[in-house]
């Protein structure tokens, strides 16, 4: 694993919900979602925690990319669930607003992967001295951490995660 990553919640800075320490899903009922064109596993957990909680979800807009969500809601057009990977810089210059959600807690691992029984190009030796870098050096969620994930159909070869995890 080579980064640990978290969606979270971010509204524009003059958003009534940018004051709040925390929110919870039933007060994000009535606010109108942002949301990536894109169906994926992390859209379908927020969805499903929308629905545990009998709370309507209003995707009335879907844009084509992360950088025109993020756009679209620091103009005030609604709120969004994103990667915090992917907002971290309008979060710093104070673009977006991060509030976390009580009942919505969704990480995520990024892996590079490797055949374990099949041989690493120049470059790709380089790429993982490079990750193995930055995650000593910057610590927090970037972590250098070797893990073996098994794939079905091919057990007996087995496959290794040569990433390093970025996790705080």
């Amino acid at each position: 694993m080579v980064y640990s990553d978290e969606l979270i919640f971010v509204v524009p800075p003059q958003h009534p919900l940018a004051r709040e320490s925390r929110v919870s899903i039933r007060q994000l009922g009535a606010e109108s979602f942002v949301a990536h064109i894109v169906p994926s596993p992390y859209r379908d957990k927020v969805i499903q925690a929308f629905e545990k909680y009998k709370t309507p979800l209003h995707m009335g807009v879907e844009l084509p990319t992360l950088q025109a969500i993020k756009r679209f809601v620091a103009l005030g057009n609604g709120v969004a669930f994103l990667p915090e990977i992917s907002v971290e810089d309008e979060i710093a210059r104070g673009d977006l607003v991060r509030i976390p959600v009580q009942e919505l807690s969704v990480h995520r691992k990024l892996r590079l992967i490797h055949r374990k029984t099949g041989t690493l190009s120049h470059a790709g030796r380089a790429f993982l001295k490079v990750a193995e870098s930055v995650a000593h050096n910057q610590g927090g969620r970037y972590r250098f951490q070797r893990e073996k994930i098994g794939v079905p159909g091919d057990a007996r070869r087995g496959i290794e995660s040569g990433t390093r995890a970025l996790q705080s």
